[in-house]
């Protein structure tokens, strides 16, 4: 666990004086995250385990950077990591370890505000790589499209919501090699509702709720749903 959190905060002290040092960027353009909350999950993955649904929870760790350019678009970057077991009551003896890290890159164009309304539209890239017991492995690299709804409630708070539906998914699967998927085989979505809150100029608190859906349509079944309820501390530059 100190190892995690001594990593989380040199990426974190990274980050921010490399932000710091860009003295060309305009102030409250940049905005740097780290947060903490709770994954519960359930998975079915039959090429890994005979098994018709495996279960887990756990605390996930994550650390966010934001860039809002002038025109007023949006460049995220997200980093994620998991670490639980995953547990089954057809096959206790078959639990094992598993643990997951993402990294996402989106691209946002604003193309619409009124009235402390405005919706974002663009690409989304993520990269997940999970790992199970006996050096198993998974590494997904999905590319798709992404839309974000913000409403400003006042000057201090704000609600959003973010939708990212992948459109192709590219999955190394441990010694089997390389598969591409289109939408035919292959469908996912992630709903992403939050509410921020502006502590200062500089601060600020935000609550999150993520859901997340993939399905594999290969004769060795593929399906995750997962929930994630987390809070986060942002800094503003």
């Amino acid at each position: 666990m100190r190892i995690k959190l001594l990593l989380l905060i040199s990426i974190f002290t990274l980050l921010y004086t490399n932000g710091f040092s860009q003295t060309n960027t305009d102030p409250q353009n940049n905005s740097l995250e780290l947060s903490t909350g709770f994954n519960s999950g359930s998975l079915k993955n039959l090429e890994f385990a005979p098994v018709s649904r495996y279960d887990y929870n756990g605390l996930f760790y994550s650390l966010n950077y934001e860039r809002k350019t002038r025109n007023e678009n949006l460049f995220e970057i997200r980093a994620d990591y998991l670490a639980t077991e995953l547990e089954s009551d057809a096959i206790p003896q078959l639990n094992t370890d598993y643990s997951k890290i993402g990294l996402g890159f989106s691209y946002l164009k604003q193309i619409f505000d009124k009235n402390a309304f405005s919706i974002h539209l663009g690409l989304q890239s993520q990269t997940t790589a999970s790992l199970y017991r006996d050096n198993y492995y998974l590494v997904d690299q999905e590319f798709g499209v992404a839309s974000r709804f913000t409403y400003q409630l006042n000057r201090k708070q704000h609600l959003a919501s973010k939708l990212t539906v992948p459109l192709v998914l590219i999955r190394l699967r441990g010694d089997v090699g390389l598969d591409g998927y289109l939408l035919n085989r292959y469908q996912s979505a992630l709903w992403n509702l939050e509410y921020g809150y502006s502590i200062s100029n500089n601060f600020g608190l935000r609550l999150s709720y993520d859901f997340k859906y993939n399905r594999l349509q290969i004769p060795n079944a593929f399906r995750e749903l997962q929930h994630q309820v987390n809070l986060g501390i942002n800094y503003k530059f």
